[in-house]
């Protein structure tokens, strides 16, 4: 399908006609007015379609054509001027409106001023340049004076809902006493930044500790992890006299390849030092219990029957490394306990305590890790937390490992005076 275009032609007296030779007449209206037509550019917020503006010239009785358009709401102003420092917006073209007539066949042009329409808020009139600076509270005013006259039904409900919970200065100014001397009492109660320091060097996982000690060996308190008193219930004259290594599981609840070289060398010397032998045997009574299941500790009663020790040790054991859960019972009424995780970490901050104490105060993480179950990360923090340092194996150690396993292993050292992570004073999230 095609279009067809209408063709006009231009006679010589300014009259146009079309092909089927309809003339029209053009004119142009040069004669003063009071009214006349106006094209305008917002640079702003567009007024409401019903809007109406007055124009006005800008210099009576002159010669030129400067006009100047105003228009105004209860909150807002349009003001706007076709000129700027005395010279016209636009030079070299002009623009002009045409009224058609189609009872006269005439068009009717009249040159139509271009231009600038600027926006004014009412309550910022008399605040502009430096006042303006100086005076920033009126901004928000003036921005929700824009938002409730031009914005949307939801900005215009967020303005009024800000509106309802703006606090009244005024009275706050009146209770400025009450509230600073409220402060000043419950800031005077409040832990410092070295309190806080302290209490959690208190509430470090580990045993006992001296952090002046001269040597590795005086850094822990032995006593704290397994007293004389308790030591005295580990029956390790038995375990000394045991010749063969299956008859060592009647006294040894788990076997680690740590646990078992120490009781071999331990019982190997011609005059066994049981006192390092019950402190052998007591780490692998802790090693068994990290190993119960939740629902095994539940019950106090089953979980010290599970340690294969002592009643007096298990007790002993079980009383330091769980915790009661407050307002449950087992179906017997007894109390219910668990594991939780800072007893996790108390125990296994105890257990490398113990098996540093029994290696000249050396470990390497990654045979620890093998031998126990546990991820190098979580054995590197636990190394960490009680005090040591992972430093490069040496040559001589690094010799006995072979080249590949030295090549990925370090050592863990605990050396005098002790330094322990810093601890989070923000807590954990």
């Amino acid at each position: 399908m095609g279009t067809k275009r209408k063709q006009a032609e231009v006679s010589g007296n300014g009259a146009t006609s079309d092909t089927t030779g309809q003339e029209v007449s053009i004119s142009i209206d040069r004669t003063p007015a009071n009214i006349q037509p106006v094209l305008a550019t917002f640079l702003a917020a567009v007024p409401p379609v019903a809007s109406s503006f007055s124009t006005y010239r800008y210099i009576a009785n002159s010669k030129n054509d400067d006009c100047i358009v105003v228009s105004e709401t209860d909150k807002v102003e349009y003001v706007g001027q076709n000129f700027e420092n005395g010279k016209p917006l636009i030079n070299g073209c002009r623009y002009m409106i045409g009224v058609y007539d189609p009872e006269k066949d005439t068009v009717v042009f009249r040159q139509a001023p271009y231009v600038r329409v600027n926006t004014v808020i009412k309550s910022l009139k008399n605040s502009r340049g430096v006042a303006e600076r100086t005076n920033p509270s009126q901004i928000p005013q003036a921005r929700n004076d824009l938002g409730v006259e031009f914005g949307s039904k939801k900005q215009k409900a967020g303005i009024r809902a800000e509106e309802r919970n703006r606090i009244n200065m005024d009275n706050v100014r009146n209770d400025m006493s009450v509230i600073g001397a409220s402060i000043e009492q419950r800031a005077s109660t409040m832990p410092s930044e070295e309190d806080i320091a302290k209490e959690n060097e208190k509430a470090r996982p580990v045993p006992k500790y001296d952090p002046d000690a001269k040597t590795a060996a005086e850094i822990y308190d032995m006593e704290d992890v397994l007293s004389k008193s308790n030591a005295a219930f580990i029956n390790a004259s038995a375990l000394a006299k045991a010749t063969d290594p299956e008859e060592h599981r009647k006294y040894v609840p788990v076997r680690t390849e740590f646990v078992a070289k120490k009781i071999e060398q331990i019982i190997g010397q011609k005059k066994p030092d049981l006192a390092l032998l019950r402190r052998v045997m007591y780490l692998a009574y802790l090693i068994r219990f990290v190993n119960i299941g939740s629902k095994v500790i539940q019950n106090r009663e089953s979980c010290i029957r599970s340690l294969c020790c002592s009643p007096e040790i298990a007790t002993v054991i079980f009383d330091k490394f769980a915790d009661c859960v407050a307002g449950t019972a087992n179906p017997d009424g007894s109390p219910v306990y668990k594991k939780t995780p800072a007893s996790e970490s108390r125990l296994m901050c105890h257990i490398f305590v113990l098996m540093l104490s029994l290696n000249n105060w050396i470990l390497f993480p990654a045979d620890v890790a093998a031998d126990l179950g546990l991820p190098i990360r979580e054995t590197n923090r636990y190394l960490e937390s009680v005090g040591c340092k992972l430093e490069p194996i040496s040559s001589s150690d690094a010799a006995s490992k072979g080249r590949k396993a030295a090549a990925a292993s370090k050592k863990a050292v605990l050396k005098a005076p002790v330094k322990f992570p810093k601890a989070n004073l923000r807590g954990k999230k």
